[in-house]
């Protein structure tokens, strides 16, 4: 060995530290093996052979122990090794710095001696992002920085972390942009246009929301670089001031003197001593929350490179920042674009496997299935934090004796994700207001500690940008679904101005709110494709942040606010877009996992024990959006979906208004009209004859509400068979309707539509034929000739046809029909199927049937599913198709 290391001419530290290294790999032998076969820490050795300092002098011996772990076995070897070591001690300036180095993984200038900072600079600790947590700052004394900080990665904490899951290809992919001591990657490093002497961008930046995991995945690049020989750094950047005081401290590890850092630009010292390094390196700047505030001069801009952060000119560097604002570092640039000497990589949640996985490797013993795992896994979010507390959590009950804490203690996968459900969103996430009381479960003390500043900070520092409103806008979207929120179609400044959460409010503060809560990962925010040329702009929010602002309302004190505001935003949403026009669909799709927004927040609270409001405190629309929303399920022929939607306005109406409130009634009619068109009318005949008699009591015999259920007993009745009843009813309502809304009202042409079907029954075929082609008509003119109403006539008149055996035109009629049903209101609404019947029944009359019969057995297949074996429609093409009924 001495043969090919001249230890005579090692004179620095850093050349000590690449002797080391030497020895090490010819050894085969990573950091990390050498650090657990001295029992130091991974992060401490990795100084050593990086150059960052000398090895100190405990514990005792640890030059030797070193030496003989890589294979230096000789005594006269190993002395001459100790001799070098100990000449450079000598000769080096502050050499008691070196043994606090040694001690402690790394001082700044100014160091408090006897203090041994945990990893990060907080004994033990870790920030809510899985990366460590900084020591608070003390004040600068006689120009001097009086505090406690390291700037060696912690990456003992990776041997207290599981398995990073679900990063495999961002890690590989920093990795492989390690720099590296052996290979000059100027071939390949650079990047611009032919002849540019630009370096590829080795300026990385991991973004996204809290407790995402950036912090981890740095760290595990850390312990890489390390392993590597790489001399790498970390800086936390969670305090005021923490960057600064942390680039004086790696200034002088970079060799600057006491004068040049009272005289020189900081920064520029900093990166004219980083530019001028001959080994590989690695500047990690965790929790870069503020880039601006944190990596920026005063008065200039993180991405003037002149800052903190400067682009890198030679391949053996690399700079790794987490944040959480991904905004900054596009602003003021053209387009938007983030500079090329900047790399932006976005976290996200684990995929279900992923997720499921980190939750076994941190639960260890705990019962429940891998797929059990990945269930809780889906409902944590797959954010790595809360798996991680609920990893922890789980793993800490299995050790429990089996009768402690009885049956409050989950203590299996599929146990805690019921304890979720049941017990409120509290069961794991913050609390922003004071704790609720019945949180006692062990550990959620600790979760909420962790898990609600992450994201508290984040809105602390907006609220420092005079985005004070970003809080209250966060709260009001975790109180919609859980699906993308539609921005163009949901929030409206004009709506939002009007509430007193939001007074003032102008359309582009509303926009830069929600680009700051994008730019911080609190949401995200991103326009997709809505058809043709047409972008729709859709946030979405992680179920955890989702959970936890949630509640934030309720506790808030201001619930009342938020319900009247998300009741005023959907009702807004809702009147501008007629479920039965099937052109306002696309906006419906969007809309109708919001509507009962208001509905929920009230289920919630009836949930969790919290006091009811009354119907003093309550928006007076609150029903309207979800009964819209159920009239879009039964317009689109979701029948079953629809019902349910429609019990549930009912449930929650009825304990809130009573049964003669005029919204609950109209759910209530919309719930008959369903079940008359499922098939049931017995159930639909006797609920429109009690809504009839409540509304006529109600609202007057001639409101046009009592008068739509009027109409629609008619049609339930001639559904049934009993044609001079409907009739009668439908000549009575035709009148009122006629005197109340006019000749042309659309639903005066849906009662003259529904007289002319019963003549058919009738076979007054020509009365019916001059009744059904003017409504048609009319139909036609006002609404279009492919509206859903306009194709309900056609229908008729194919029926009518079809009845008085003009079967030739009535086929013809059905298959135009039968084109334009599949293409407005798809193959599996119940008025296509019912036209596939009728086209199958036409052709059947006149022996074209067999042409027919695929056609028809995927009807049937489809009615089976969208309208069940019992309905007629089903049970005619089962019998067109040749098929048994049920089959």
């Amino acid at each position: 060995m001495s043969d090919e290391i001249d230890l005579a001419a090692v004179t620095t530290c850093t050349e000590f530290g690449r002797a080391l290294t030497v020895a090490r790999e010819r050894a085969g032998l990573s950091v990390r093996d050498v650090a657990r076969r001295v029992d130091v820490p991974a992060s401490t050795v990795g100084g050593y052979f990086g150059g960052a300092h000398l090895p100190g002098l405990k514990p005792a011996n640890l030059v030797e122990d070193m030496l003989r772990a890589c294979g230096v076995a000789d005594p006269a070897e190993l002395r001459r090794w100790v001799e070098t070591w100990s000449r450079i001690r000598r000769s080096r300036r502050g050499s008691s710095d070196d043994e606090r180095g040694a001690a402690g993984g790394g001082w700044g200038p100014g160091a408090v001696p006897g203090r041994r900072p945990g990893p990060g600079g907080d004994a033990g600790g870790q920030s809510a992002d899985g990366g460590p947590r900084r020591a608070p700052l003390d004040q600068a004394r006689g120009g001097e920085i009086a505090a406690a900080l390291t700037i060696a990665p912690p990456v003992a904490l990776l041997d207290r972390l599981p398995a990073v899951r679900g990063r495999g290809e961002l890690l590989a992919l920093l990795t492989g942009q390690l720099p590296a001591a052996e290979r000059q990657r100027a071939g390949s490093d650079t990047i611009g246009s032919s002849g540019s002497s630009r370096v590829r961008s080795r300026m990385h930046v991991l973004h996204g929301l809290g407790g995402i995991g950036k912090s981890t995945v740095a760290l595990a690049l850390a312990a890489t670089a390390l392993d590597r020989g790489v001399r790498t750094w970390w800086i936390s950047a969670t305090r005021p001031g923490a960057v600064p005081a942390a680039m004086e401290a790696l200034a002088v590890e970079l060799g600057a003197t006491h004068h040049q850092l009272r005289r020189a630009s900081l920064p520029d010292l900093v990166w004219r001593r980083l530019a001028a390094l001959d080994q590989p390196w690695l500047l990690v700047i965790d929790n870069a929350d503020d880039p601006a505030g944190d990596l920026g001069l005063p008065g200039g801009d993180v991405l003037d490179g002149t800052g903190w952060l400067r682009p890198l000119t030679r391949p053996r560097g690399m700079v790794v920042v987490t944040t959480r604002d991904s905004a900054d570092w596009s602003r003021g640039m053209a387009g938007g674009r983030t500079p090329p000497w900047i790399r932006l990589h976005r976290l996200t949640p684990l995929a279900d496997p992923d997720a499921g996985q980190a939750l076994r490797d941190l639960a260890g013993d705990a019962p429940g299935s891998a797929q059990a795992a990945e269930s809780l896994g889906r409902r944590l979010g797959g954010l790595p934090l809360a798996l991680s507390l609920a990893g922890q959590f789980l793993a800490e009950a299995w050790r429990m004796p089996p009768g402690f804490g009885g049956s409050t203690i989950p203590r299996s996968y599929p146990a805690y994700e019921r304890s979720l459900r049941t017990s409120g969103p509290w069961s794991l996430l913050p609390d922003f207001a004071g704790a609720d009381p019945r949180a006692q479960a062990p550990g959620r003390r600790r979760e909420r500690e962790l898990v609600g500043p992450t994201w508290e900070r984040s809105l602390s520092l907006l609220a420092a940008r005079g985005q004070d409103r970003a809080q209250p806008l966060l709260t009001l979207l975790a109180c919609l679904g859980g699906d993308p929120i539609p921005v163009d179609v949901l929030l409206n400044a004009e709506v939002l101005t009007a509430s007193p959460l939001f007074p003032n409010l102008r359309a582009a503060e509303l926009w830069g709110l929600v680009r700051a809560l994008a730019g911080h990962g609190l949401i995200e925010h991103s326009p997709t494709a809505a058809g043709g040329a047409d972008v729709a702009h859709q946030i979405r929010l992680h179920p955890l942040v989702r959970d936890s602002f949630g509640r934030a309302a309720h506790i808030s004190g201001r619930l009342e606010d938020y319900l009247e505001t998300i009741t005023a935003l959907l009702v807004h949403a809702t009147r501008r877009h007629d479920p039965r026009d099937p052109g306002t669909w696309p906006a419906w799709s969007m809309l109708a996992g919001h509507a009962d927004a208001g509905l929920m927040m009230l289920q919630a609270r009836r949930q969790w024990g919290l006091a009811e409001l009354t119907e003093g405190r309550l928006p007076p629309e609150l029903l309207v959006p979800a009964t819209l929303a159920a009239r879009f399920l039964r317009a689109t022929g979701r029948l079953t979906e629809a019902a349910a939607a429609y019990e549930a306005v009912l449930v929650t109406g009825r304990r809130l208004f009573g049964d003669d409130h005029a919204d609950v009634l109209s759910a209530a009619h919309d719930l008959y009209r369903v079940r008359a068109a499922q098939g049931r009318a017995r159930d639909a005949e006797k609920g429109l004859r009690t809504v009839l008699d409540d509304r006529a009591r109600v609202l007057g015999p001639d409101h046009p509400d009592t008068l739509t259920t009027q109409h629609y007993l008619g049609r339930t009745l001639r559904e049934a068979g009993r044609h001079r009843e409907a009739l009668g009813w439908f000549t009575r309502t035709l009148a009122s309707r006629e005197r109340v809304l006019g000749h042309r009202h659309r639903d005066t042409l849906t009662t003259r539509n529904n007289v002319a079907d019963v003549l058919v029954e009738q076979r007054q075929w020509d009365a019916a034929e001059q009744l059904l082609s003017a409504v048609w008509t009319d139909r036609v003119g006002t609404l279009g000739p492919e509206h859903p109403a306009t194709l309900v006539t056609l229908h008729h008149l194919a029926r009518l046809d079809h009845r008085r055996g003009e079967h030739a035109r009535g086929a013809r009629t059905a298959a135009e029909l039968v084109t334009a049903c599949r293409r407005v209101l798809g193959p599996d609404h119940p008025r296509t199927l019912a036209a596939v019947c009728l086209h199958g029944e036409l052709e059947q009359e006149l022996d074209r049937l067999p042409v027919a019969r695929a056609d028809l057995a995927d009807a049937h297949r489809r009615s089976l599913v969208v309208l069940g074996p019992e309905h007629g429609t089903t049970q005619r093409l089962a019998r067109l198709a040749g098929r048994p009924p049920s089959s």
